[in-house]
């Protein structure tokens, strides 16, 4: 069995998971932007009982993944949680970001399903706490040294209205910037003149002409990014996932303007298909295709 584990900016997930299924799975709330230096020793507790069962940990994790660091773009820190991890479980740990697990889950349940992928080059955006990137690449999940691939919410995309908006990255108009959780709640709670949140934006907010205006930015930024990344990967398909880009007026609005894109930028907008554990089954299938198979 194979302990995965989901670090994301909001939550953190856990799974035992043996032939692919989740045989037993715990949740808590994220501790990257309060308590960093102990992520590791918070993820051990939360496995507490798993590691005498398991051979292997399989990581997604928000930020930049690199070989030997994980940074936390967003907290503007980076710790060595691979040799940390080791050092608590006991265990091979193995570290991919978290968007590229889910479009590795993607591509193999897909994979699955039809015993072979007709379309082997997809890309996976996921729209939630930030804005995020998997990419498929002639059947390989494309990954760098450093980690700094495919952080697609780093992208710089035009803004609706023209306005600079700086990105917590350094850069300006990044997709993150202007589409993400955070800067939609961000963005609408100086409209609204108070504090509220992404899920409170999409549920009690939309009927505000302001408002209504900041999501066609939004999904404006990102059908731009995916202009971005058909001309970037020559993809035919994107799946485009995550709290935000899911919900089901930021999704159409996508689909409906990446329809309007000239004719070599447009793809197929997908929802995806592993649900809310997709992180986790992409972790846990990394390790299987790229780590025990080619042990």
């Amino acid at each position: 069995m194979i302990i995965a584990i989901d670090i994301g900016g909001t939550k953190i997930s856990a799974a035992l998971i043996s032939h692919g299924k989740v045989i037993q799975q715990r949740k808590t709330d994220s501790i990257i932007h309060s308590n960093l230096s102990n992520l590791a020793s918070h993820l051990a507790e939360l496995c507490h009982g798993w590691k005498e069962q398991s051979t292997h940990v399989a990581v997604a994790c928000t930020g930049q993944v690199g070989n030997q660091y994980v940074n936390f773009l967003s907290v503007k820190q980076k710790i060595p949680l691979k040799s940390l991890l080791h050092s608590c479980f006991g265990l091979p740990v193995t570290i991919i970001n978290d968007a590229a697990a889910a479009a590795w889950a993607e591509y193999w349940i897909e994979r699955c399903n039809n015993n072979q992928v007709i379309d082997d080059t997809l890309t996976y955006i996921t729209v939630s706490t930030g804005v995020g990137g998997g990419m498929i690449q002639n059947g390989q999940l494309i990954t760098s040294a450093d980690g700094f691939c495919a952080h697609l919410g780093h992208t710089s995309v035009q803004h609706l209205k023209n306005e600079r908006i700086r990105c917590h990255c350094g850069r300006v108009n990044c997709a993150e910037a202007l589409a993400s959780g955070t800067a939609i709640a961000t963005q609408a709670s100086k409209i609204l003149n108070k504090t509220v949140s992404c899920k409170e934006v999409f549920h009690n907010h939309l009927h505000v002409d302001e408002i209504s205006t900041l999501i066609e930015s939004a999904t404006s930024a990102i059908t731009d990014l995916i202009a971005n990344v058909k001309a970037t990967t020559g993809c035919n398909k994107v799946i485009l996932g995550g709290s935000v880009g899911s919900a089901p007026l930021f999704f159409q609005q996508v689909v409906e303007k990446v329809a309007l894109l000239p004719e070599i930028y447009r793809v197929a907008i997908i929802p995806p298909q592993c649900g809310a554990n997709a992180d986790l089954i992409g972790a846990y299938y990394y390790v299987q295709q790229y780590v025990i198979q080619n042990n």
